[in-house]
């Protein structure tokens, strides 16, 4: 595990408790989310999603319920796509300087965007956007655990591990990990709580 120079900013936010309880099932089957990022498929079966520049390594973490690994994998592909969306729209895509994260989290409920937007120097780069010339991300890792009792997907946890390289009047490392509770809905995988923190790591 890291060690984190001082206490790290966290936050941990459950925007539909009836459903948490299913979906915290999961969130003790896997172990540390430290990983390099890589661009081939793994031997267990992980992927990886891309955006300009940028690799995201997908993982299939624990499965509960009676689901193929096949069809595990499409979840975690469908619920990284959705994590992946938010990373860029919060830490890493876009021009920089910048003060507009207004659409930081696309993905999430709207309670969950909400609360999330309450905590913008966490869930987001809106706190050092204006200093910044430059975000690169040198880890990303999105491991998906499977909640699926019926074998049809009913939740998911995504564990994630982000590293970014801030340049410029910010000139930093920093770590964001934690996890993502996600739903299945009509418009797909949906964010629905969080327990994130983020710390610097060099600077």
């Amino acid at each position: 595990m890291r060690s984190w120079p001082g206490r790290p900013t966290r936050a941990a936010v459950l925007a539909v408790p009836t459903v948490l309880g299913l979906v915290l099932s999961l969130g003790g089957c896997s172990g540390d989310d430290d990983g390099e990022p890589s661009a081939e498929r793994s031997r267990d079966g992980s992927s990886t999603t891309s955006t300009p520049g940028i690799e995201t390594k997908v993982e299939v973490g624990e499965v509960v319920g009676a689901l193929p690994k096949g069809p595990a994998g499409d979840v975690a592909r469908d619920v990284a796509a959705v994590v992946d969306g938010w990373l860029d729209a919060a830490y890493v895509a876009g021009d920089f300087p910048r003060t507009d994260f207004g659409d930081a989290f696309p993905g999430f409920t709207e309670g969950a965007a909400k609360l999330a937007a309450r905590q913008r120097s966490l869930m987001s780069n809106a706190a050092v956007g204006d200093r910044v010339d430059g975000v690169t991300a040198t880890r990303r890792l999105v491991r998906v655990d499977v909640l699926a009792p019926r074998g049809e997907p009913a939740g998911a946890t995504a564990h994630v591990n982000l590293v970014i390289e801030l340049t410029g009047d910010v000139d930093r490392t920093d770590q964001v990990r934690g996890r993502l509770l996600l739903t299945p809905a009509k418009s797909g995988w949906r964010v629905f709580g969080f327990d994130i923190e983020r710390g610097e790591v060099r600077g």
